[in-house]
């Protein structure tokens, strides 16, 4: 009977993996505000693991982005992904949360001094048409990188984001509201959506209920790499019991892997943040309709040793 059990449980969490070999190989620069909220860790352990995905770089967004640079370097490394450099972006005032107390005094050379806008530029006239930028912060580097160079709006494959809403808040219910990515900078985030790029968005209507109950937390833990080890212990700095994966819904789109059905749309942001679907032609190509569980069982999967 427990073996029985333990393959049933197998595959519960397991689903997609023949699939995964067959995926197109994806160019992807993340760019995230880890360290506040837990799901940038989440979704940045997954993207390191992704056999399909080259991950050219992590860029960090808004506020003390040194430190963020810190936790996202630290992470990779843990990961064995050395090869992946760190760029900080712009800074602000927002503080980072107690999740850089893990990596306050980590240092290593995998952290560059360079310009993250300009590592950007950089990767993508080297690969044309093929990078993907995966933001799934405040759009502060996005902002800068198309304004101080229009000229790459058509090299850029396209941009996920994880942000904006259009059809509900956070209550997963109508009306929508401004989602925090977009308002604390819509000024950038107008650079993005107005720059003709193709944009995939994930926003509340397809992350709100993508919370890792405690059984597939359990899972995941089990496993006891030095990855899932970290992010058990960035989840308990974080303090909350139960992370929702807003981040991950966008990085695992990115890969290939889609959970929701998708709406043509032309998104305007307003000045306080929120992303309304207004008459027009669509620039936006909104995630809506998730498979929750099917989602959550792949993440589970994702980060299987």
């Amino acid at each position: 009977m427990g073996l029985a059990l333990a393959v049933i449980s197998l595959a519960v969490f397991v689903p997609h993996l023949a699939t995964q070999a067959q995926l197109p190989t994806e160019k992807i620069i993340l760019d995230t505000d880890i360290g506040d909220d837990i799901d940038d860790a989440y979704a940045l352990a997954m993207l390191a693991k992704q056999p399909n995905v080259r991950l050219l770089g992590v860029v960090t967004a808004f506020g003390e982005t040194g430190k963020r640079a810190q936790i996202a370097a630290k992470l990779l490394h843990i990961a064995g992904r050395d090869d992946v450099p760190v760029y900080a972006g712009r800074p602000g005032d927002h503080k980072i949360g107690r999740q850089y107390d893990w990596a306050s005094m980590y240092t290593s050379s995998q952290i560059q001094s360079g310009s993250a806008v300009d590592f950007m530029r950089d990767q993508i006239l080297q690969s044309p048409g093929e990078v993907t930028l995966v933001a799934i912060g405040p759009l502060v580097n996005l902002g800068d990188l198309l304004t101080r160079y229009p000229e790459l709006e058509s090299k850029i494959k396209r941009i996920v984001i994880m942000g904006g809403a259009v059809y509900v808040g956070y209550n997963n219910q109508p009306p929508a509201g401004p989602e925090w990515n977009i308002k604390c900078d819509p000024l950038a985030a107008r650079a993005v959506f107005g720059s003709g790029v193709p944009i995939v968005m994930a926003g509340l209507e397809v992350t709100t209920m993508m919370q890792l109950d405690d059984e597939r937390q359990r899972h995941v833990y089990a496993y006891g790499t030095p990855c899932t080890d970290a992010l058990a212990a960035l989840t308990a700095l974080w303090g909350g019991k139960v992370p929702t994966l807003f981040d991950p819904v966008a990085a695992a789109y990115a890969c290939g892997h889609v959970f929701a059905d998708t709406s043509q749309v032309h998104v305007q942001v307003q000045d306080d943040g929120l992303t309304k679907a207004v008459d027009g032609a669509p620039n936006v190509t909104v995630l809506v309709h998730p498979r929750k569980d099917e989602f959550l069982d792949w993440y589970v999967s994702a980060l299987k040793p």
